[in-house]
């Protein structure tokens, strides 16, 4: 396979392969989500071409109740084949960069545990907006319909109809998992209602109850939609237009009961101790790598990110660990990157953004690379420093196009430069499957974005030089 050499942050590679140090496969923005939660609005989506709605786009994608199948098909692909394709060496760490899940909800996180660990697991795909019905008056349905007989308004673009949908989506999952380490960091559709809205009593009620409404509702029109959102988003879900079997297990999770649940089923990094503190911040430790967790969600809510001074505090220390052990390498893995750590809502005088995060990173040599999600692209960028320099490399979803997981090598050269492989894996599923449908789908809901999501070569199958 032929990968770009980038050598903003060193030089042309010497000849061999090197010593390979740390294997990683990667998957951001999951997002597995529970299809037919009352706490969801896919009315939302209606408004995509207002500016003023643009922030909470998309709140509703055809192929939701099909995200966690593609998880499946990439976790099968993995555990059958653990061997990084640069260096052969097997995988180390399996690592999800956030948004596992869509809703913050805790049947979807334990969709997304199981999958990754092993076991059976289902989401019911009746109820959500696939089914259509009178409800929303004449005309065609606003939303995708799998039913050959039923008139929607994206069949015309292409969108399939498929006849037995819903009992095959909704069937039971098993996964025998990947068979080796992994481990997550949290997003904010991990903690935040829709990725943007802090839980609240009224948004709570609305989502362990049976009334579900796919209609915008009366009086919501706020001259601002994300602040409203961010505030009150109950008032997007009022209204109900159906009803769907009433779950408990759609409350949100709080940060101790993600870790938790992480401990409980055998994710790297965290303990007992971050579930007692609610510290989502980890480290794990390799023979040649130290990787480091970092939790960019903003305490005040909305979906951009920002980092404590604390959290930066125990950054800077923990690195300056690896600065004094000779040819020892660090990484940091967080779900939001440095154009996405902007977030003041509440304006805490404790919190930082991208600019104070890059300055940490800078003042230590040991930095090879950044590793994030959050942008549903793959991207990376470099970031020269007095010291050197790291790579930012941003993996996109694979909720959406093109879905694909990444594998991330780390070697060694014997000229003392670090070489940093980076190679776009997509999933082996058959046609046919539910996770071929979900990458048919997906692609056509990208549209013009599909180049952008995508990213350029140097953005996909790359050779990254950091010098000795």
């Amino acid at each position: 396979m032929y990968r770009t050499v980038r050598t903003e942050l060193g030089n042309a590679p010497p000849a061999g392969a090197g010593e390979a140090l740390l294997a990683l496969w990667l998957v951001s923005d999951v997002q597995v989500l529970d299809c037919a939660s009352p706490a969801r609005c896919e009315w939302v989506a209606q408004l995509d071409a207002d500016p003023a709605w643009k922030p909470l786009q998309p709140m509703y994608r055809p192929y939701d109740a099909l995200a966690h199948w593609t998880l499946a098909a990439h976790v099968d692909g993995v555990r059958n084949r653990p061997l990084a394709p640069c260096s052969g060496r097997n995988y180390d760490l399996a690592l999800s960069l956030g948004d596992n899940i869509d809703n913050a909800q805790r049947n979807e996180l334990d969709a997304f545990l199981t999958i990754m660990a092993g076991g059976s697991t289902c989401l019911s795909a009746l109820g959500g907006a696939q089914d259509a019905s009178g409800e929303l008056g004449p005309g065609p349905w606003p939303f995708w319909s799998p039913d050959a007989a039923v008139p929607d308004r994206l069949k015309p673009r292409g969108y399939p109809a498929v006849p037995d949908f819903r009992e095959r989506a909704g069937a039971k999952l098993v996964s025998a998992g990947l068979g080796f380490a992994w481990t997550s960091v949290a997003g904010n559709h991990d903690l935040l209602r829709q990725g943007t809205a802090l839980p609240e009593p009224g948004i709570e009620a609305i989502a362990v109850g049976s009334a579900k409404t796919l209609r915008r509702p009366d009086r919501c029109a706020p001259v601002d939609p994300l602040a409203h959102f961010v505030k009150h988003p109950a008032d997007f879900s009022r209204g109900a237009t159906r009803s769907v079997p009433a779950l408990e297990t759609r409350r949100a999770v709080s940060r101790p009961e993600w870790i938790e649940a992480h401990v409980t089923r055998g994710a790297s990094g965290y303990t007992a101790r971050h579930a007692a503190t609610g510290v989502a911040d980890a480290v794990i430790d390799t023979e040649h790598v130290r990787l480091i967790l970092l939790d960019t969600n903003h305490p005040a809510g909305d979906f951009q990110g920002s980092v404590g001074v604390a959290q930066l505090a125990w950054l800077e220390d923990r690195l300056a660990e690896v600065d004094h052990e000779r040819g020892r390498v660090a990484v940091l893995a967080s779900h939001h990157g440095a154009l996405s750590l902007t977030n003041t809502l509440g304006r805490d005088p404790d919190r930082r953004l991208g600019a104070a995060l890059t300055a940490v990173l800078h003042r230590h040599r040991c930095v090879a690379a950044w590793l994030v999600g959050h942008r549903h692209l793959h991207r990376i960028t470099p970031h020269p420093g007095h010291r050197g320099g790291f790579w930012e490399i941003a993996t996109a979803s694979l909720i959406d196009w093109p879905s694909q997981a990444r594998a991330v090598e780390f070697m060694r050269h014997a000229d003392g430069q670090l070489e940093i492989a980076c190679t776009l894996i997509d999933h082996a599923a058959h046609p046919g499957s539910l996770a071929r449908l979900h990458h048919d789908m997906a692609r056509l809901a990208a549209g013009e974005r599909m180049a952008t999501m995508e990213g350029a070569a140097a953005d996909g199958h790359v050779r990254l030089m950091v010098s000795a």
